[in-house]
């Protein structure tokens, strides 16, 4: 497969993803953190340039095995026929996995130490291994084995067609191993105007907060799979939120919060090391998807990058403000609530109609935000009904980082 010219309005994409992020990152001061943030940044680029090399090797292998589908939103046109390859979320998501377990064998390490070892490579020397809590490896493992687990059920999902009562359930047996292995706080922070009524600045939820976790998972997992059926958009919004939430966690480093010793400190790194990854195997896995779609991305990475962001949540302590970025994704589940328990009638592809005579998407009485978006607006290309769902979901996350830092005053 010979992947065709970068398109520019994702080249625009990438660039609205990242200059707030690159821009953040330049008011880092703590030495240590930056040499962090750089590797991290460099693996993920790394993992960029694999995800981009290994799809067209898996493309052929796919569709040999008859891992494929048609493009119905391009029914009655020569797109429509072709055959196009699915479940190629498969390729980012393993990158993704070599990426942080690549990153967390380089944590060992000090960055200078590694540079010197490089330089010297053939000569005496060794590197300098850094200790690293034995708290921050077991997250780190946890998290490593949640998202391995959510790869595999949406593969498998892809393979076997689960039906939607048993996909409710997968992604709460991947998060077992977080669950498990969270050893975090299970408290909220009550608001100044709430103590005033009598409760203590600290609530200690316990088992409930787990529960919530669990939550947390199988909404993320499965929300972004139901934004769905437009070529780009599942990797799109991914690829926003992943930005948005890399972009919160340097900017909250650049702050008190990156100060060595700060309570939030890890959180927020923990978090910054799997968002970078997951945006830069996005983006690789976009130069592909963006339409006219060459593959298709399947469950196996909706589940897989749902995952990565509940993890990134959760672990890294911002589980409240990553729901503000998840806006879209929570009012597309909640209209589609009619339809996804059967109240009205939920047919498979919960598509718009596609006109061949006009080369524009209709709505239909689906109910979901892409059908909404079509009502609001009217017909439009396949292209730019993504490109208006993708601002809405850039406006959401700006909004989000308003109010989380709006509303930050109320809980000191």
């Amino acid at each position: 497969m010979v992947m065709r010219a970068i398109p520019p309005e994702l080249k625009r994409l990438a660039v609205i993803g990242y200059a707030p992020v690159v821009a953040a990152f330049t008011f880092v001061e703590d030495s240590k953190t930056k040499e962090s943030i750089i590797l991290s940044a460099v693996v993920s680029f790394v993992g960029l340039l694999l995800t981009k090399a290994l799809i067209p090797v898996l493309q052929p292998v796919h569709l040999r095995r008859n891992l494929f589908g048609y493009d119905i939103n391009k029914k009655g046109t020569p797109g429509g026929e072709k055959k196009v390859p699915e479940s190629l979320g498969l390729a980012p998501g393993v990158v993704f996995l070599v990426c942080i377990i690549l990153f967390q064998l380089l944590q060992y390490y000090d960055v200078p130490s590694v540079v010197h070892w490089l330089q010297t490579l053939g000569k005496k020397g060794a590197l300098k291994q850094q200790p690293i809590g034995d708290a921050w490896l077991v997250d780190y493992n946890a998290a490593l084995a949640t998202i391995c687990f959510m790869l595999f059920l949406g593969f498998a999902d892809d393979v076997l067609d689960i039906p939607w009562r048993v996909k409710l359930l997968l992604p709460a047996l991947a998060s077992l191993p977080l669950v498990t292995a969270y050893g975090g706080g299970t408290g909220i922070s009550v608001p100044l105007p709430l103590r005033s009524l009598g409760l203590p600045p600290y609530l200690e939820l316990g088992l409930i907060y787990k529960l919530y976790m669990v939550m947390l998972v199988i909404f993320c997992t499965n929300a972004i799979n139901i934004l769905a059926g437009v070529n780009g958009l599942e990797a799109g919004q991914t690829f926003v939120i992943a930005c948005a939430v890399a972009f919160h966690n340097i900017w909250e480093l650049a702050g008190p919060a990156g100060a060595p010793g700060s309570a939030t400190r890890d959180g927020h790194l923990f978090s910054l090391y799997l968002m970078l990854p997951l945006a830069a195997t996005t983006l690789g896995l976009l130069l592909f998807n963006w339409f006219p779609s060459q593959v298709f991305v399947g469950d196996t990475y909706t589940y897989f990058a749902g995952m990565t962001i509940a993890v990134a949540g959760i672990l890294g302590h911002l589980s409240e403000t990553l729901l503000l970025f998840l806006i879209p994704q929570v009012l597309n589940f909640a209209y589609s609530l009619p339809q996804l328990f059967k109240i009205v009638p939920c047919p498979r592809h919960r598509l718009p109609r596609f006109d061949p005579a006009t080369g524009l998407l209709y709505a239909t009485p689906n109910w979901n935000l892409v059908n909404l978006t079509l009502h609001v607006f009217g017909p439009c290309t396949e292209e730019r009904l993504c490109l208006r769902l993708l601002a809405f979901q850039i406006i959401c996350c700006v909004f989000g980082l308003g109010m989380r830092w709006a509303l930050t005053g109320i809980y000191k």
